[in-house]
């Protein structure tokens, strides 16, 4: 079921690779503020279908429509430009500071310089990581690390913010101290994706939309189902 305030829409998805169905005939609506996790064992398409919201993968038939319309190759680059990516292994740039890995997306997409220190100095703010900018990353814990991920991710001020297994190389403190983070950007408007096997996450947050991915096909889970 889709409405006006939906920001993204899979109809009738599937995609496969060489010749396995990760997904089959996927509908999913997530509206406008909305904080869903995307459970399932490891394997069964929680990545893929994340891809094909950052516009990575596409489907072999149905659509997928994000902020509203059906991309083509000329939306790319606009529509990333409103998603924030966090991924469960940081991909930090080791050689540059903390700062730095914050910095050099917004540059990429244009953002000007004063600006994109402004973006970055918020960011680094928010995740209590400002006094540490000057840092490299091999100075850094894994929860910091991932710290930094998100500073980047919201440096640039998406409408959307995906998380693959983001605590998926945490421990359970430090997991539910992301998870705080992300709480609190979904709190100030932004509407969060996390893909993740880790259940105390939905424990922590219990008034969240959760789907599962079973077969190549997406249900909605009700209570405390997923543990069934």
């Amino acid at each position: 079921m889709t409405s006006e305030k939906s920001l993204i829409e899979f109809i009738g998805v599937h995609k496969s690779y060489d010749r396995l169905n990760v997904l089959k005939d996927v509908n999913l609506s997530i509206e406008k503020g909305e904080f869903v996790f995307i459970i399932g064992q490891s394997g069964v398409g929680k990545t893929t279908l994340l891809k094909m919201i950052y516009l990575e993968e596409f489907p072999d038939r149905g659509k997928v429509k994000i902020f509203g319309i059906e991309p083509g190759k000329s939306d790319i680059q606009r529509i990333r430009s409103n998603i924030g990516v966090i991924f469960q292994d940081f991909k930090l740039l080791d050689y540059r500071t903390i700062y730095d890995n914050v910095y050099m997306p917004l540059g990429y997409t244009g953002v000007p310089g004063d600006m994109a220190r402004k973006r970055v100095e918020e960011a680094l703010r928010f995740v209590k990581l400002w006094d540490r900018k000057d840092e490299l990353p091999a100075n850094l814990s894994g929860g910091e690390k991932q710290r930094v991920s998100i500073a980047r991710a919201i440096a640039r001020q998406p409408a959307l913010l995906i998380a693959d297994e983001p605590t998926g190389n945490l421990d359970p403190e430090t997991s539910l101290e992301i998870l705080d983070y992300l709480k609190k950007l979904n709190e100030q408007g932004m509407t969060v994706i996390v893909a993740t096997h880790d259940y105390s996450l939905i424990e922590n947050h219990p008034s969240a939309t959760v789907y599962r991915i079973d077969y190549g096909s997406i249900v909605p889970v009700e209570g405390r189902d997923y543990l069934l």
